[in-house]
């Protein structure tokens, strides 16, 4: 099975669920987490394999957009069509109430300093939220 943990972007709260998840998150120093805040690899659209867990399941990051809802909702009706199952494939959206906030960092340009800008905001921002996204990793565990 493929887990999935969507947020609205991959390379933010999403993964550091995932790495949660995962048992991973050792420190609040998420620029140790491969690809944490890489607009390069958010911007390639594709999911984010982080790792495998205890049962062998695939986790994976991605981001979905400011609408996460229904990039839960596109995602789960496509896997209908195409036949699959639960079984196959869950998602775990992880909501926070700044990550409106997270994607408009990541659209500040980088020749005006955007790359700095986002990963010293978004380690502050997420350092605040983290009770939240560990919540949501909780709720999805149990």
């Amino acid at each position: 099975m493929k887990i999935v943990f969507l947020g609205t972007t991959g390379v933010q709260h999403s993964l550091i669920a995932a790495h949660i998840y995962l048992g991973q998150l050792g420190s609040e120093d998420f620029r140790s987490l491969e690809y944490f805040c890489d607009l390069s690899k958010e911007s390639s659209g594709f999911p984010i394999f982080i790792g495998d867990d205890a049962r062998g399941n695939q986790v994976y990051s991605l981001g979905v957009g400011k609408d996460l809802q229904m990039g839960q909702k596109t995602i789960e009706n496509l896997l209908t069509i195409l036949g699959f199952s639960s079984q196959d494939l869950m998602l775990r959206p992880v909501s926070i109430k700044a990550e409106r906030l997270l994607a408009c960092l990541g659209k500040i340009p980088r020749y005006l300093g955007g790359t700095k800008i986002n990963l010293f905001f978004s380690i502050i921002i997420l350092r605040q939220e983290l009770a939240a996204i560990k919540e949501n990793v909780e709720q999805f565990c149990n």
